[in-house]
């Protein structure tokens, strides 16, 4: 949806609550408006006044979460997702909710883990939680039960994208490019997307084959212009193969667009661009300050190329708990 799209949309809900200020439904639709448009605190605003009408609404709170998810504080979203479970067990949304805001922004991957398998307990056919559970082992390194839990997704759910996306990642991690390729075309017969193709792009690089690479890469970003990683990784590639001008050209545009990006995101940049120093450099700042996770960090495909460097091991050492 457009922003003007948006702006209609928003327009229409708060003509509908002002014509009825006690219908829970619309109050709902309002914030869920303000919600797709970004304005997070219009949006919980409005979901508190639905709250106060409908005090046992389940999906009411699930909203609440989502919310705070983006305003925080994080103890907030819990606490609403943890009572819209205890209302109704009927929906997989406030699980999901729960984990990926202990998995995402708090780090704490065994509480995210048993967010989600409450979750599939009560929705056993959403294989898309399944996938998540795969993707929090990876993160904790337990990559022999991600690699299971994925394909157990994909036996049940083939057109499981998502899944094959994070085989790909643990694969590339593994340095078992062979299988990324696999994995990475089966996920773009699902769904041709700019991720898919950078990956697919860093394992034919790391096999040798640099033609190969670029063709994959100059999709990704014909795909998403905004994807710096594989600018930045295609400017590389052009270097080796004598390209010049093509290298500065697509350097320069993704090194400004990475800028953009906290030091996490420009130490991405950084890594695929062949600068170790500047990456290791950027990605301890990154990480001080909150930018990402160490569990991520470890398999960020970017990563990969500095990856065996053992400062970047000792960076991304992880507590034992979460290891």
């Amino acid at each position: 949806m457009n922003k003007a799209e948006q702006i209609k949309t928003i327009a229409m809900a708060e003509q509908a609550v002002a014509n009825n200020p006690t219908a829970v439904e619309q109050q709902i639709d309002l914030g869920i408006a303000y919600f797709e448009a970004e304005r997070y605190a219009d949006a919980l605003t409005t979901f508190q006044k639905a709250s106060e009408l409908a005090p046992d609404h389940a999906r009411v709170y699930n909203w609440i979460g989502r919310a705070y998810y983006h305003l925080g504080p994080p103890e907030k979203a819990i606490v609403a997702y943890e009572h819209a479970i205890a209302l109704s067990q009927a929906s997989i949304d406030p699980y999901f909710g729960l984990g990926i805001l202990y998995v995402a922004q708090l780090g704490d991957y065994a509480a995210g883990l048993a967010a989600f398998q409450r979750g599939l307990e009560h929705h056993p056919e959403e294989g898309f939680v399944r996938a998540f559970i795969g993707s929090t082992y990876a993160r904790m390194g337990r990559f022999d039960d991600a690699i299971a839990t994925l394909e157990q997704t994909i036996d049940q759910q083939p057109d499981n994208a998502f899944a094959y996306g994070w085989l790909s990642i643990i694969y590339l991690y593994q340095k078992r490019f062979d299988d990324v390729i696999t994995a990475c075309q089966q996920e773009i017969v699902i769904n041709d997307n700019h991720s898919a193709r950078r990956v697919l792009g860093f394992a034919h690089d790391l096999l040798g084959r640099p033609e190969a690479a670029i063709a994959e890469l100059e999709r990704s970003i014909a795909l998403e212009p905004e994807d710096y990683e594989a600018r930045g990784a295609l400017a590389r590639l052009y270097r080796t193969v004598g390209r010049r001008a093509d290298a500065a050209e697509h350097h320069a545009i993704a090194a400004a667009q990475a800028q953009q990006d906290n030091e996490y995101g420009q130490a991405c940049f950084a890594a695929v661009s062949g600068k170790t120093e500047q990456a290791l450099t950027l990605v301890e700042a990154g990480l001080a300050k909150g930018q990402s996770q160490k569990g991520w960090a470890r398999i960020d495909p970017e990563f990969v190329f500095v990856s065996e460097d053992p400062r970047f091991q000792a960076l991304i050492t992880m507590e034992k708990s979460n290891a």
